[in-house]
């Protein structure tokens, strides 16, 4: 989980120029997570190279606090050099598969309309734009919030818990 937490402030910091107040952000949530795991109804995966072992990225399918039917996406983020290959969307693949495995009915995502690769991804599986924030400051950066929503229906697949590439 530590590497999750790494991961994000580094990336964010290098590509978004996001301060470390946004790695403290993640790291709550992580420690929210850690504190609260609830083994049936939630996971992370991460993804590592076969060859190398290094982690290049993660994702995660939590339960909503308030709203028992719905999961939350979060902790999703690629290595710079592992994007282009399928990862982000085995990632997001297997989080979805979780979901539906597990019988949340939707599942809802915050992002940053900068992000545009992940945006790209979260159309592709069907994933709508619910909401759009104003532009405000988040970690030294005027940004533009959204929430995403997919409504979960159909067979699951199988879930397995690490991915390799």
């Amino acid at each position: 989980m530590g590497m999750i937490v790494s991961q994000h402030g580094s990336l964010y910091a290098q590509e978004f120029g996001w301060g470390p107040n946004f790695e403290a952000s993640t790291a709550r949530i992580v420690a929210d997570f850690l504190e609260n795991f609830d083994t049936s109804l939630e996971r992370v995966f991460v993804a590592e190279s076969i060859k190398t072992g290094t982690f290049l990225g993660s994702i995660a399918c939590l339960k909503h606090r308030e709203q028992a039917d719905t999961a939350l996406l979060r902790l999703f983020a690629v290595d710079p050099s592992a994007r282009g290959m399928g990862l982000g969307a085995k990632l997001i693949d297997a989080c979805l598969s979780f979901a539906r495995e597990r019988g949340y009915a939707k599942i809802i995502l915050w992002t940053f309309s900068v992000l545009e690769g992940a945006r790209r991804l979260y159309k592709r599986v069907g994933f709508q734009l619910v909401i759009t924030g104003e532009e405000k400051e988040y970690w030294g950066t005027r940004l533009v919030s959204e929430c995403w929503e997919l409504t979960l229906s159909g067979v699951a697949g199988e879930t397995g818990q690490a991915l390799s590439t």
